[in-house]
């Protein structure tokens, strides 16, 4: 029997990040070095996340899931989550001052509904669903190295928040042209 526990909102933000090179680097480095990297970096996203009131939904290997204004009810989450972003950023390009391995990250962002819940008869394992999910996994692989990739409808929300490079309409994988943005900075 499925053990579910479901939630949903009209404004719950998906958030993905993806380490860049992650494989090549993974196959350079033994294992535990590899955990420790990850353990390092997923710890500093994890209090990044948890200072915007976001949070984390699970890590893939080398992406990290979060969500904004899903689980807890919060203002301005939509900047909210931006921010987060670009401390996400930031912290890595200082990271990589001192550290042995370099890494860079590729972020993409939308908006919109999800449903979260457990799903299955074992390894219970929380989880998000939805075109939002989709969406934004398709603004993380339209990003590039160390830019934050925003769709039209997050956009709107952040515009006069942050300094934003209109990107146009890109193709996104199963879905098709897509307007989106770059956001550069805080204003």
């Amino acid at each position: 029997m499925a053990v579910q526990h479901l939630n949903s909102t009209e404004t719950s933000w998906y958030f993905s990040r993806i380490l860049i090179g992650f494989t090549d680097k993974s196959s350079q480095i033994q294992p535990a070095e590899l955990i420790q990297e990850l353990t390092s970096l997923f710890t500093a996203f994890d209090c990044i996340v948890d200072a915007t009131y976001g949070e984390r939904i699970k890590t893939i290997g080398d992406a990290y899931l979060a969500v904004w204004g899903m689980h807890i009810p919060v203002e301005n989450h939509s900047e909210k989550a931006v921010e987060a972003a670009l401390r996400i950023i930031e912290y890595v390009h200082s990271r990589n001052c001192d550290a042995k391995v370099k890494w860079e990250v590729r972020v993409g962002m939308h908006i919109g509904d999800v449903v979260g819940g457990v799903v299955g008869t074992s390894k219970f394992i929380y989880d998000i669903f939805g075109d939002t999910v989709n969406t934004t996994s398709r603004m993380e692989s339209n990003s590039e190295a160390m830019k934050i990739n925003i769709s039209e409808d997050v956009y709107q929300l952040v515009k006069d928040k942050f300094v934003t490079t209109e990107r146009g309409y890109l193709h996104a994988k199963g879905i098709g042209n897509v307007k989106m943005y770059f956001v550069e900075e805080k204003k």
